[in-house]
């Protein structure tokens, strides 16, 4: 029996946080050096410009960061 949460029928918005359970976020971004550069993520095995850009999410209870890919 699988006892993991079905998170694919809820936004990210209403995802609480995985560690505190907390559902007080702030949204933002990861950025490099530049703050207009963007961080990806980038499956092994891909190639250059099959990345997807990462969005975070910040847990104002328990300050977690978690990493999101667009939809």
């Amino acid at each position: 029996m699988n006892n993991q949460p079905n998170h694919k029928n809820r936004s990210l918005q209403e995802t609480p946080c995985s560690i505190c359970g907390s559902q007080n976020f702030v949204w933002g971004r990861t950025v490099a050096q530049s703050p207009s550069e963007w961080v990806y993520f980038r499956a092994d095995g891909a190639g250059w410009g099959e990345g997807e850009k990462l969005q975070a999410r910040k847990c104002l209870d328990c300050r977690n960061v978690q990493l999101f890919t667009d939809d």
